[in-house]
């Protein structure tokens, strides 16, 4: 499957972040859960959640802004 620019981009992006904000961001993002389920599956609190997704969408959104054309 071959990857347009901003997907790339958006690959690069989720790989810098620390792998709680990754895996906080897949499961609410790509899997679709609450962050209650988010909580319950990686054994950290609902605030721990609202705190990784808060950061790495921050991250993201500072990184993928330099890379817009």
């Amino acid at each position: 499957m071959l990857l347009d620019h901003d997907q790339r981009a958006l690959v690069a992006a989720l790989r810098t972040l620390s792998s709680r904000q990754r895996q906080v961001l897949v499961l609410k993002y790509w899997l679709d859960l609450k962050e209650t389920e988010i909580a319950e599956t990686m054994r950290i609190s609902v605030g721990a959640v609202k705190s990784h997704t808060a950061r790495g969408m921050a991250k993201l959104t500072s990184l993928m802004e330099g890379t817009a054309t």
